[in-house]
């Protein structure tokens, strides 16, 4: 099969496009012919080496898979060639307390697609049947490719870990990324009112399309004075946060009395520094929040067959320009996702 697959850590240019063996089935694996894969920043992470978590190389990236059932494994049940399906990204053990709960997106020994498996930048994917999830009609693949990493980290956050109630203030930090563009959706849906930032004007405009009531350009204003002064001193109920060092501090900041900030990630680092009397005198909560769960993304993909919620894709490249897909992400100029589509 063709695919654009890394062979060891670095820039751009350790990722090669050309033929690679398509990887076999266990008896409970299905092989999803792949119609269109979503980046995301962890990709480059990966790729660059501040993320090993790939056994071996070549490794292929790619958490967010849309496509349809081309084989099925002996011992697979429920599902035919031809098929549309989305792939959940997180694989557990499923013998640990987490798995057992049901929390397979923090099993004690997780795997992810494109992380630590084999992902979507490729025309196949090998992937347990039990990840798989049916597309509805309706629902495109580029339009799925888009939406179930970014959609169920941002869910999982604002509406399982942080219990965004009806007329709370919540701050999104980078409106333009892909949680971001999902964590405004969502905090609406919930009936908050959204202070959305982003670092241009033009994101800003967008943002308010999705239903952000007050926007922050980062570059020109600092967040937090702003913040402060859309909520007349009081802060915000909810932080929504995946940025880490840079906003960090002044995030916690933020805050009013008893309000919690969640946080999924750091890609401006992950030390901080925090003042912990913030933290006590105003009972603050800091929430880890990871990934999601799989019937939380079923749930999801209800909300978009619905039009509750929409994906926002802004460019396509083919698979074998996987090189220029990631250097725009890496820019920063994209409002929504960056997509690959492999050949046929």
């Amino acid at each position: 099969m063709k695919a654009a697959a890394m062979y060891e850590y670095g820039g751009l240019d350790v990722l090669k496009y050309g033929e690679i063996e398509t990887p076999r089935l266990g008896p409970r694996d299905v092989l999803v012919k792949v119609r269109a894969t979503g980046l995301n920043y962890f990709d480059i992470m990966v790729r660059d080496g501040r993320y090993r978590a790939n056994p071996s190389f070549p490794h292929v990236l790619g958490e967010d898979i849309s496509g349809e059932v081309a084989e099925v494994g002996a011992e697979v049940t429920g599902w035919t060639p031809g098929q549309p399906v989305l792939v959940y990204a997180a694989v557990g053990c499923g013998q640990c307390e987490q798995c057992l709960k049901g929390e397979v997106n923090i099993c004690i020994r997780y795997r992810y697609f494109g992380a630590h498996l084999w992902g979507g930048y490729a025309q196949y994917a090998r992937v347990p049947a039990a990840n798989l999830i049916a597309l509805p009609a309706g629902v495109g693949y580029e339009e799925a490719a888009a939406f179930p990493v970014t959609f169920l980290t941002s869910w999982h956050m604002l509406v399982t870990r942080a219990n965004v109630r009806p007329g709370e203030d919540v701050l999104i930090h980078a409106a333009g990324s892909g949680v971001g563009i999902a964590g405004v959706q969502i905090a609406k849906l919930c009936g908050a009112r959204v202070i959305a930032t982003a670092g241009t004007d033009e994101k800003l405009d967008r943002a308010r399309e999705l239903g952000a009531d007050e926007v922050i350009n980062y570059r020109k204003q600092d967040f937090y004075e702003e913040v402060r002064r859309i909520t007349g001193k009081r802060g915000v109920d909810v932080v929504f946060e995946h940025i880490g060092t840079d906003v960090w501090d002044k995030s916690v900041r933020c805050l009013t009395r008893g309000g919690r900030l969640v946080t999924c990630g750091g890609t401006s680092g992950y030390q901080v520094t925090t003042d912990v009397a913030y933290i006590f005198h105003k009972q603050l909560q800091i929430i880890g929040s990871n990934h999601g769960t799989k019937p939380e993304l079923e749930t999801l993909v209800k909300l978009l067959e619905a039009r509750k919620l929409r994906s926002v894709v802004d460019k396509v490249y083919p698979l074998k320009e996987a090189q220029e897909a990631q250097a725009y992400l890496e820019e920063r100029k994209n409002f929504g996702k960056v997509l690959l589509v492999p050949e046929p």
